[in-house]
């Protein structure tokens, strides 16, 4: 799937944190947030043709059901994690083959549950991942990818 990028709607929520972005410009500054500053340390990626809305809002709850990237991202230690679900995929997690015992284990969400070790990737990798989905709506292809173990 192809997005259009005039009509691109990136939402990311970060737990009750609802960030839009539109233009290019601010798709490149929300891949920053989501990599160097998030406010939370788990976030979840959409790309639509609409933003997002929470159960809070009036009209929502509003997801696409299109896919939805999933990144954990620790910028102090330089590390990062994905989890993909998407009509074009079983879901997935980040897949490093050079998985050794430095690698740390990520959350995967923040009721506890955490991704593999082979989950975490150095964190240019991920934003490399999340400025891909957020062009294609797509699982990226800049990594590589192993099934799922949660969601």
């Amino acid at each position: 799937m192809m997005i259009e990028q005039e009509r691109t709607v990136v939402t990311a929520v970060f737990h009750h944190i609802f960030r839009y972005a539109r233009t290019a410009d601010e798709i490149t500054e929300l891949t920053r947030v989501i990599v160097e500053q998030p406010p939370e340390p788990v976030c979840e990626v959409y790309v639509w043709d609409r933003p997002c809305l929470s159960f809070r809002d009036e009209a929502g709850p509003a997801f696409p059901d299109s896919g939805r990237l999933r990144v954990s991202a620790d910028p102090e230690i330089g590390w990062g994690a994905l989890n993909y679900e998407g009509p074009e995929a079983d879901l997935s997690d980040s897949y490093n083959p050079n998985t050794r015992e430095h690698c740390p284990v990520l959350p995967l969400d923040t009721d506890g549950v955490d991704f593999p070790r082979s989950a975490s990737l150095p964190l240019e990798k991920v934003r490399e991942a999340v400025t891909e989905y957020c062009r294609t709506g797509a699982r990226p292809t800049c990594v590589l990818w192993q099934l799922g173990e949660w969601y």
